[in-house]
């Protein structure tokens, strides 16, 4: 790629960026669905106007490669990431926890269905740390019923202790994904996978693609 086609690029993200900041969603929208985005970033998508919220989709953000602070919105249900190809990191930011809180924390407080779709690059889910595991003010997506990944090829484990914190969990799907398949399903007696279901007997894991 020429430095013209790079400058072209840029100021196309730029100017995506610049039109998803100018909108001003209803106080009261509880459904976002978001397509064919072209910026490099989602950035204050999590903002007070969203408060309301209780599903959102992203699909085909095929140069965004980070996923802002989504754990902060009190009524989210459902939230569904499909095809955001850049993405290989989903960082500690996601959760939306702030480290230096006092106060008892909830990360994705009414989430209860999370899908991740053909995110190609994706390579690592930050997990929590030993100490935010087992704090007792830190709680984490505790209405989480179903979690979804298919087709996220470059995944190759899972972030146990968070996962751990989803104590309403009942099931985990995971297909198209042979890393994570290989770590989880095709050893399902295997460390990994009891390190995730251990302290939550009615986890099931299923291979399916929707």
């Amino acid at each position: 790629m020429n430095e013209m086609e790079q400058s072209s690029l840029s100021s196309s993200s730029s100017m995506w960026m610049e039109v998803v900041e100018a909108l001003v969603p209803h106080h009261k929208l509880n459904k976002l669905e978001i397509r064919g985005y072209k910026g490099s970033r989602l950035l204050h998508l999590m903002s007070s106007p969203l408060n309301f919220i209780k599903e959102i989709r992203l699909t085909t953000l095929r140069e965004v490669s980070s996923l802002p602070a989504m754990g902060k919105l009190p009524l989210l249900e459902s939230l569904y990431i499909w095809f955001v190809e850049q993405l290989k990191l989903v960082g500690s930011e996601f959760l939306g926890i702030e480290s230096s809180s006092d106060d008892d924390v909830v990360a994705f407080p009414k989430l209860n269905k999370l899908k991740f779709g053909h995110c190609s690059k994706w390579e690592e889910w930050e997990d929590i740390t030993e100490e935010e595991e087992e704090s007792s003010a830190i709680s984490i997506m505790p209405c989480l019923i179903e979690f979804s990944l298919v087709f996220c090829e470059s995944m190759k484990k899972l972030p146990h202790r968070l996962l751990r914190k989803a104590s309403s969990l009942r099931s985990l799907n995971i297909f198209g994904s042979s890393e994570l398949v290989k770590t989880y399903a095709e050893d399902s007696e295997g460390s990994a996978w009891r390190s995730i279901s251990q302290h939550n007997p009615q986890l099931v894991l299923c291979q399916k693609i929707f």
